[in-house]
């Protein structure tokens, strides 16, 4: 986790993680828009958490889908 103070994402759902990286992104933009520097760069990171978090699961996902597909194809070769 990038920052102690943020909580666990890891428990939150895929729509959860999507509507908190557009909030994020929005909130990003009006500060930026303001000029506030400060607050971008908390912002920044935060919305790099949450991209990060989407990453790892989508990661963990490929690497099941993969797993699973040489599963079936194990059965599939029979050398002998």
């Amino acid at each position: 986790m990038f920052n102690p103070l943020l909580e666990d994402m890891s428990s939150l759902k895929d729509s959860d993680l999507d509507t908190r990286l557009s909030d994020l992104n929005k909130k990003y933009n009006i500060s930026l828009r303001m000029g506030n520097s400060a607050v971008c760069q908390q912002i920044a990171i935060i919305i790099e958490a949450v991209r990060y978090e989407i990453f790892r699961r989508q990661r963990e996902a490929t690497k099941q889908l993969l797993e699973k597909q040489n599963k079936d194809l194990d059965g599939l070769i029979n050398v002998g």
